[in-house]
């Protein structure tokens, strides 16, 4: 293979990890993804590294070795599938490195599928359901989706200029957590403010990131699913923290 069409593969694997990893997808999906684009195109000796921050390439016996640093990340799960139809097409065959370039850049242009308002009517739609299906009466269904009303637009403010999960979860749980023991103290309503906050806090909990760190860890990726494991850790914590600081507060 030349130069140029050896750089040119590389490019294409590089784009397609990076694209994965900023999307979601899990660690073993982003290195299988990446050696398999190599191997189909004649790089055997091929070694990669994906970690949630940053990417590594490197082929043995040469000076050839890429990184790539992953500074933000969001879910989405139709970036994941566009990129694996990508590289399946690029492995059999069926298109070249530089059309599986042009498609994986568009790719990596594409906005999400969701706007912040279908995200946040979503939402408000969804969390009545759970306080249902908690055991919570209509009241408290009606009360979780005013609470969530609240609390989940201000997060997704919070996680625009801050980006820090803890602060951004906190604040979520602080607010909905308000709003059903205030709604509980100061009005009439036959309500149970911990079956509101059960499904209120429904959008706020990290389940891919659970998911992908479980995966991981029967992967053989123990460092990223133990990392992972720590991050759903942490905004667990501040999911009760939330709370806590509300009942404080009210009590």
């Amino acid at each position: 293979m030349k130069q140029k069409e050896q750089d040119l593969v590389i490019d294409v694997l590089m784009l397609a990890g990076s694209i994965l990893l900023q999307s979601g997808a899990e660690i073993h999906r982003v290195e299988d993804t990446m050696i398999r684009i190599a191997h189909s195109h004649g790089i055997m000796d091929a070694n990669v590294l994906a970690i949630p921050a940053a990417i590594f390439f490197s082929i043995d016996h040469t000076n050839i070795s890429r990184m790539k640093r992953i500074v933000s990340s969001s879910y989405n799960m139709q970036k994941v599938c566009d990129v694996n139809q990508v590289s399946r097409s690029l492995v059999e065959g069926q298109i070249s490195p530089k059309e599986a370039w042009e498609i994986l850049s568009a790719i990596k242009l594409e906005k999400a599928p969701y706007t912040t308002g279908q995200l946040i009517l979503a939402a408000i739609f969804a969390v009545p359901f759970f306080t249902l299906m908690f055991g919570g009466s209509a009241w408290d269904a009606f009360c979780s989706a005013a609470a969530t009303a609240l609390a989940f637009p201000l997060s997704l403010q919070i996680e625009k200029f801050i980006g820090i999960d803890f602060v951004t979860t906190f604040c979520g749980a602080l607010l909905f957590s308000l709003t059903a023991y205030l709604l509980e103290k100061y009005t009439s309503l036959a309500i149970n403010p911990n079956l509101i906050n059960a499904g209120a806090v429904m959008p706020f909990v990290p389940g891919i990131t659970l998911t992908n760190a479980v995966r991981d860890l029967m992967t053989n990726h123990i460092n990223t699913g133990m990392t992972k494991l720590f991050q759903t850790a942490l905004i667990i914590l501040s999911l009760g923290a939330g709370t806590t600081v509300a009942l404080l507060l009210v009590g």
